[in-house]
């Protein structure tokens, strides 16, 4: 998974191994997922191209699924707020 992230831009968190950030260098926007076993979790403040394109990009190289809106992740409850 690792290499995987890394070829897609995706630095990896030294603090948490199961989490990976993508940065812009353009936009500076800002792009994190969280990996655990085999469920992934992008997310940025808004729901941008730039997250879309990444995710397309992973499941091209992974089988796997788009759920567009994370109500829950790994037990946790997830609110999206599309106004703000």
């Amino acid at each position: 998974m690792t290499k995987s992230m890394l070829a897609l831009g995706f630095k990896q968190y030294k603090s948490n191994v199961s989490m990976y950030y993508f940065i812009n260098k353009e936009t500076r926007k800002l792009v994190i997922t969280i990996v655990y076993v085999n469920d992934i979790y992008f997310m940025d403040s808004k729901y941008s191209l730039l997250l879309l394109e990444l995710k397309q990009k992973f499941i091209t190289k992974w089988e796997c699924y788009n759920f567009r809106e994370t109500k829950e992740f790994l037990g946790m409850c997830i609110g999206h707020n599309c106004k703000n």
